[in-house]
């Protein structure tokens, strides 16, 4: 029997991994290694760095400017992640249902905002929210109800919630896509089963499909949490962090620190605590969905 290039040992089969562990160590591990000793130092980008330890991360928790920005990326992450969730796993389950060339005429479709650059849409979007000349406002006035017709973007109490739907209606078809193919795995006399038993639509949603999709809203819920945190080109393009720091988020308080006022060591320290902050919500979304599931099979 031939023998394959992988039954070698494992002295022999670590020479193929070589290749993307180098690659990998070069432009992830190493870049994050070096943020670290950054975030220890006083750099203004010019001069020698000053080793002052633990102290960027001192100023930051006591910095207000920074819980501001905390409390903006909670507040988004009911936009990145939880409404295009819901919509995502809703228009799923009434998706499925079409016959197949609407269902991927609708597909296509609502996935189309996904697999535009987030800058280009935030620039769009900006000139739609115009209070002067932008279409939402002139469609408001031209129905007569032009006191509702805002600064949108410039609304202290407005102006998150309009940055969000961008956020919501860019990755709500991508969270359809993913619950589409996760109920096209479901074995189908599932569905069968309940129809003969007289199961509603509803009931065979929330007892049947949702549970057996616990394994893509884990992922759905993995991959915005890591967008909401690391959430910075919409904002910028839209707002840049104003008004008065309204829809300030770490990512632009780290590019103010750094490229605006030349603190490079203390736009590490976000950037480090950022990629921590990443780790533990992902890791508690893991194993609690992770367990849910566990315990469902």
């Amino acid at each position: 029997m031939k023998r394959s290039a992988l039954d070698g040992s494992q002295q022999t089969n670590f020479i193929y991994l070589l290749p993307g562990l180098l690659f990998y160590a070069a432009f992830v591990f190493g870049p994050i290694v070096a943020a670290l000793g950054l975030s220890l130092t006083s750099w203004d980008g010019l001069s020698m760095p000053k080793w002052v330890g633990l102290g960027n991360y001192v100023d930051l928790f006591s910095d207000s400017r920074f819980y501001i920005a905390l409390r903006n990326n909670a507040e988004l992450m009911i936009f990145y992640c939880v409404l295009p969730l819901v919509l995502g796993i809703t228009l799923a389950a009434c998706v499925w249902n079409l016959k197949q060339r609407e269902q991927l005429a609708l597909r296509t479709f609502l996935f189309l905002p996904y697999i535009m650059p987030t800058a280009v849409l935030g620039i769009i979007w900006a000139w739609l929210y115009n209070p002067a000349f932008g279409p939402f406002n002139q469609f408001l006035r031209a129905v007569g109800l032009g006191a509702f017709a805002l600064p949108w973007l410039g609304d202290f109490n407005f102006v998150l919630p309009a940055v969000g739907i961008v956020a919501t209606w860019y990755f709500f078809g991508f969270c359809m896509v993913i619950f589409l193919t996760g109920i096209q795995r479901i074995d189908p006399s599932l569905f069968d089963a309940a129809k003969v038993d007289g199961a509603s639509a509803r009931k065979t949603f929330f007892w049947i499909t949702l549970p057996l999709l616990l394994p893509e809203i884990r992922v759905v819920l993995l991959l915005t949490v890591i967008a909401s945190i690391k959430s910075f080109d919409l904002i910028f393009t839209m707002t840049r962090g104003g008004p008065a720091n309204a829809t300030l988020v770490p990512n632009i308080y780290m590019y103010q620190l750094g490229f605006e006022l030349n603190r490079f060591g203390a736009a590490a320290a976000i950037a480090i605590v950022g990629a921590v902050l990443t780790f533990v919500i992902n890791y508690a979304i893991h194993r609690f969905v992770g367990s849910q599931n566990k315990g469902r099979a």
